[in-house]
């Protein structure tokens, strides 16, 4: 089945605006770094505001937990209002960070709770939005760029904060960030004016049932139960990493140049790895290929690998592992139809955040028994390897039309 329905033979020759592709990843992106603006300043945050770590760790856990909350019926909304719900998410996205600049704990919470809000709304968008601006041959790379950008604004947000508080306090932290905000959402919001290259038929279709009708494609079923093992390893790695790698005599220091190379080689891999991957089987081969590296890691890790080998078998997990979401989201854009790709992505983005909460409590309850904690991880990632075996086979080459 082919991601793009044209409404005129013309479409079919549209070719690409990658002027909203690139407005839309700096938007992603940017809701990313707010994401993860308190993790590597908690303790200093807590400290400023006067009130718990626990306090300030809520400021990042609410993200995954809305997700997961709201991703189905923002998916839905956005297959019905595409360019309303896109609007909406680049709004909340920049209002979210102005709140943040008020002083004050209760403010930041507040600024959080819109950016987290805003999350599905931008996130879920990357399929359709390929499908409307982007000619079907260069979508995996279009998708790509907007998943890239997801790991750019984590990995800016996790090494500036710590500068940019040591400067000038919180304040000087979300003033830099809601720049970085601010300026993508207006642009965005300039860039979804144009109209689209390649229209999609809207259906209207209760909520319901479109939800059924999504979980009937076994191809929503496999790719979701995937990304809960991979996307899910990936949360819980930066979570415990750090606890998990004290016992084999590894500092705080060099785990977080471990988390840093492995989130660096993952956008790279997010990168390249997606358009190699769109002919024939080669998906399969990534996939496998990641599940199987993230095993060789964690049995390093629960071994007491030295530090080189702990910092290649983790870069090598990264650039693999984080390339398993666009390949998704690729497949997912060529497999579903155009009318369902926000529903689609809203579901499959779900289940990554979903697997990242599950598997984050599952090794928190087992820190006091770490190896348990470490092969219970790589239990998830071996039980996930044969559904790879079942996702759809890919044609040498996409084809503009059923």
């Amino acid at each position: 089945m082919s991601a793009v329905s044209s409404s005129t033979s013309s479409a079919a020759h549209a070719g690409t605006r990658w002027s909203v592709i690139v407005a839309y990843a700096f938007l992603a992106g940017a809701t990313q770094l707010l994401w993860v603006t308190y993790t590597p300043i908690t303790t200093a945050s807590a400290e400023e505001w006067g009130v718990s770590v626990d306090a300030v760790g809520w400021l990042a856990q609410v993200y995954p937990l809305l997700y997961v909350l709201l991703a189905i019926p923002f998916g839905y909304w956005a297959d019905k209002r595409f360019n309303h719900t896109l609007a909406w998410g680049a709004s909340l996205t920049g209002v979210g960070a102005i709140v943040r600049l008020f002083p004050g704990y209760e403010y930041a919470l507040a600024g959080q709770l819109l950016v987290s809000v805003a999350q599905p709304l931008v996130l879920n968008a990357i399929n359709k939005l390929a499908a409307q601006h982007v000619e079907p041959a260069k979508r995996p790379t279009a998708i790509a760029i907007g998943t890239a950008s997801l790991f750019v604004g984590i990995l800016i947000s996790s090494v500036t904060a710590p500068f940019l508080m040591n400067r000038g306090g919180l304040a000087t932290v979300h003033i830099v960030q809601a720049v970085l905000a601010v300026v993508p959402a207006f642009f965005f919001l300039v860039a979804i004016k144009k109209p689209a290259l390649y229209e999609i038929q809207t259906e209207e279709e209760p909520f319901f049932s479109a939800v059924r009708s999504i979980w009937s494609y076994r191809f929503v079923r496999l790719y979701s139960l995937l990304l809960f093992a991979g996307f899910g390893l990936f949360v819980t790695l930066t979570t415990w990493l750090e606890v998990l790698s004290e016992a084999i005599g590894i500092t705080s220091a060099e785990v977080g140049l471990g988390i840093g190379a492995m989130t660096l080689a993952g956008i790279v891999g997010a990168a390249i790895v997606p358009g190699w991957a769109d002919k024939g089987p080669r998906a399969r081969y990534v996939l496998s290929a990641s599940l199987l590296i993230s095993a060789a890691a964690l049995t390093g890790l629960a071994a007491g690998a030295p530090l080189w080998l702990f910092f290649c078998l983790f870069s090598l997990t990264g650039f693999m592992l984080l390339a398993n979401l666009p390949v998704i989201l690729s497949s997912a854009e060529r497999e579903s139809p155009p009318k369902e790709a926000g529903s689609v992505a809203g579901v499959l983005l779900m289940f990554g955040n979903l697997g990242g909460i599950v598997l984050t409590l599952a090794v928190q309850a087992l820190l006091d028994h770490r190896l348990l904690a470490i092969g219970t991880l790589i239990a998830i990632v071996l039980l996930a390897l044969p559904i790879v075996a079942f996702i759809p086979a890919r044609p040498t080459k996409r084809k503009l039309s059923a």
